[in-house]
């Protein structure tokens, strides 16, 4: 059954492979001759890299309809058949556009009305919907709807998302003295280095007068805070106007970041605490990036006391108290040193259940403690999905139940030591 258009397809995938494969799509749709069998061919050359979903994202930009890739491959393969019934019918080549079109509204009757309408055009006309007029950037309108889809996308698949929120500090000064209109030549400057200092997925909007929010797929709070930086550079560096020979015009811009799920757990907390960042860095001198909390980590990190099992290269085993954890890493006391880059295997024994959560990790740190044994730090590398649900559950149970700076685990139980295998 079709979804819902404006839905987006669960699949699963990297978004940067998500929207390498539309931008495929699109530009293969312009540059093909779909009436002389162009698109097939080309379209098996996208099919090797991703699937099934090729039929999927192509039906909805021709259609708008939205099908699971499995559907969307059966009607592909059904508008093939009717594009040969209507050549035999018709004596003459048919365009896959013209057929899609027939078998929808004629035989599926997925489309009872459909609106005919240049591609292109209706992409423009969208785009108009959904872009600022002044500096081309995505507008407050299309920023909160997108914020909310990509929180929702980095919730099902454990990603992190970061959310830079930009003033230009001291503009009123700048327009009152340069005047208005440069004071917008000077906006859609801004816009346009920040378009320069980003990725193609990152999703720089204008949030409303002089100030600017990017949204930051698949990024932690240490590389947003890299991002920021590189485009607060670029802007601080830029020469806006120029009165006379000896004049130098520059703006600088004060940026606070936060980051999902460590900071926020929606779209209204993580832009109300980016804000909240970005006045910080007003306050600190103004030209400065400022972290949310003043911490890097980009996940919900917990004090707990867990024990458990470990085994270093598949064959030495040895005990571990879990002291500290979120869904990225586990800070462990071991009795003895482990090698930095070892990988190793964790059977991790949480309060209250029973089966214990299976893990991969890698050492990355390794320090002596004052009172004998050592302390590692552990980055997963793998963990199972009913796995890593249960790990991110007893997390978030721990940080919504506890104070902030006393998240301990709950002690309704002692913990046992996982057995060895």
């Amino acid at each position: 059954m079709a979804r819902d258009p404006n839905s987006r397809l669960d699949t699963g995938e990297d978004p940067k492979r998500e929207f390498e494969l539309v931008e495929s799509l699109s530009n293969l749709l312009y540059r093909s001759e779909p009436a002389v069998g162009g698109l097939n061919s080309q379209l098996l050359d996208l099919h090797r890299s991703f699937g099934d979903r090729v039929y999927a994202e192509l039906i909805y930009l021709l259609s708008h309809l939205r099908f699971e890739p499995g559907e969307a491959k059966f009607h592909w393969q059904r508008i093939a058949e009717h594009r040969d019934f209507l050549l035999d019918k018709l004596g003459a080549p048919v365009d896959v556009r013209v057929a899609l079109l027939s078998y929808f509204v004629d035989v599926s009757k997925k489309l009872k009305n459909p609106k005919i309408m240049e591609l292109k055009l209706y992409e423009e006309t969208q785009a108009s919907l959904y872009r600022d007029e002044l500096t081309g950037l995505c507008n407050f309108r299309y920023f909160r709807d997108h914020l909310t889809r990509e929180i929702e996308r980095a919730a099902r698949y454990n990603l992190p998302l970061s959310l830079v929120m930009m003033d230009v500090d001291d503009f009123k000064s700048y327009n009152d003295e340069k005047g208005h209109e440069a004071g917008n030549e000077a906006l859609a400057t801004v816009a346009s280095l920040l378009v320069e200092s980003l990725r193609t997925i990152d999703v720089p909007a204008r949030y409303g007068g002089e100030e600017f929010a990017i949204i930051l797929p698949t990024t932690s709070k240490a590389d947003a805070h890299g991002v920021a930086e590189r485009a607060r550079s670029l802007i601080e560096e830029h020469e806006f106007s120029k009165t006379d020979e000896q004049s130098r015009t520059t703006l600088t811009v004060s940026m606070g970041i936060a980051t999902f799920p460590a900071d926020a757990s929606n779209a209204n907390e993580i832009i109300r605490h980016a804000d909240s960042a970005m006045y910080v860095a007003k306050t600190l001198g103004k030209n400065r990036v400022h972290l949310y909390g003043h911490s890097r980590r980009s996940y919900f990190r917990i004090h707990a006391t867990l024990q458990g099992e470990f085994r270093e290269m598949s064959a030495e085993h040895g005990q571990f108290t879990a002291v500290n954890l979120c869904e990225r890493g586990l800070l462990l006391h071991v009795q003895r040193r482990l090698s930095e880059g070892t990988l190793l295997d964790l059977d991790l024994r949480l309060p209250n259940s029973r089966p214990k959560v299976a893990i991969s990790g890698r050492v990355v740190r390794v320090e002596e403690l004052k009172f004998g044994g050592f302390e590692a730090a552990i980055r997963i590398v793998e963990i199972g999905t009913q796995d890593h649900r249960r790990l991110a559950e007893f997390i978030r149970s721990v940080e919504s139940n506890s104070e902030p700076g006393d998240r301990k685990a709950p002690a309704e139980e002692p913990l046992e030591s996982a057995v060895a295998k």
